[in-house]
């Protein structure tokens, strides 16, 4: 698979105050801000709004993006985009506001719901330029061409990919994650790491996306806990912020497997929180792949304790790196799978989404239901 990232991303403390010299850059006045209901309780969708309309574009602002956002939202809001006129779309929130923004964008273009869409490059007319502004050390959707969209009538979520849909721009600014509760930067940051474990042991890697999970699981072993602990420590929370991007340039590349498999079927069914899901079924699914995995493992507990690593060998240095990843999750109270309350008569039907997920091929072992309820069943 080729690397390739055309997102322009602007990293560092307030570089938020840089939107509106790009936008002018692009010679639109109409703008879509797309955020959520969560992040208008903080300053930071009304300092935007401010900045924007100060440089004289015109801002329509939609802040009912869900958790997990829905099918009829996307096809509402590109509607209402539609009829106004809008020219360009900026993202300011999580993953599930980042993911919405680029389908609206993307509808801008192409006529029709989002679920005409699934799949790759579905769509023909390009997308309305795209700015990518995330509030949380998680997403990674700011460098990436997958917007993830849920499909309540079926339970289940789909995966729209385009070589149109990476953002334009990426502005990561440490400084908004100042806001976060202590429990999302927890539940995000972990979501970080998955994106970069995945990439990293997944079937279709590559020297580049390897590379960029390599660093993105180091600065998050190093500084998630320390910026769990204190958000105001400034060096942990640009680092965290740098990681998150960072393993989504790696994903982005490569991709994901069965954790987001089954992170994605859960929150399909049940609307649970993406980052949630997954920091909890991360050692689980990891285990299950131990085997097909030990070398890359071992590589990745090398790379994290050089000193710990030297007296080991291939396998004990496999299942170090697991317990490394139970002690991390530990220290940022993930709580256990029971706190999801699935019902046991629902584990085959979660199992069976499983298996049908987009990125099941991209396991590094060949995963069946039986195998993903295999798992369940553990927990």
């Amino acid at each position: 698979m080729p690397f390739r990232l055309p997102t322009r991303v602007h990293f560092g403390s307030k570089t938020l105050d840089q939107l509106a010299p790009i936008l002018e850059s692009y010679g639109h006045q109409r703008i879509l801000l797309v955020t959520d209901a969560g992040l208008q309780s903080t300053k930071w969708p009304g300092y935007v709004t401010a900045k924007l309309k100060d440089h004289l574009f015109e801002v329509t602002v939609v802040d009912s993006i869900e958790p997990n956002p829905r099918h009829s939202t996307i096809d509402e809001t590109a509607n209402l985009a539609r009829h106004a006129d809008i020219e360009l779309v900026v993202g300011l929130g999580g993953g599930s506001v980042l993911d919405a923004g680029k389908a609206i964008a993307m509808l801008l273009n192409n006529e029709g719901s989002i679920l005409s869409y699934e799949g790759k490059n579905r769509f023909f007319n390009g997308s309305a330029p795209f700015i990518a502004i995330p509030s949380t050390c998680g997403t990674g959707s700011e460098v990436t061409w997958v917007s993830v969209i849920t499909n309540p009538d079926e339970e289940r979520k789909l995966s729209i990919k385009g070589d149109a849909m990476f953002p334009n721009e990426a502005i990561v600014d440490p400084d908004i994650l100042k806001t976060l509760p202590a429990s999302l930067i927890a539940y995000t940051g972990m979501d970080a790491y998955t994106h970069a474990i995945e990439a990293y042991t997944c079937n279709c890697g590559n020297p580049f996306s390897d590379a960029l999970a390599e660093k993105a699981i180091s600065l998050l072993d190093n500084y998630l806990v320390r910026a769990f602990l204190n958000i105001e420590d400034t060096e942990a929370r640009r680092e965290v912020m740098r990681a998150a991007t960072v393993a989504g340039m790696a994903f982005g590349n490569a991709d994901v497997a069965g954790v987001h498999c089954l992170s994605e079927s859960i929150g399909g069914v049940y609307d649970i929180p993406h980052g949630l899901a997954n920091s909890i079924l991360l050692h689980p699914v990891l285990s299950s792949h131990q085997s097909i995995i030990n070398h890359k493992l071992s590589t990745l507990y090398t790379i994290l304790y050089p000193q710990k690593a030297q007296s080991l060998g291939t396998e004990h240095a496999s299942q170090a790196m697991l317990e490394s990843i139970l002690f991390l999750t530990s220290q940022l109270d993930i709580p256990p799978f029971s706190a999801l309350s699935i019902p046991v008569d629902d584990y085959p039907r979660i199992a069976s989404l499983s298996a049908t997920n987009n990125s099941n091929g991209s396991n590094p072992r060949t995963m069946h239901k039986s195998d993903y309820l295999a798992i369940l069943q553990s927990l």
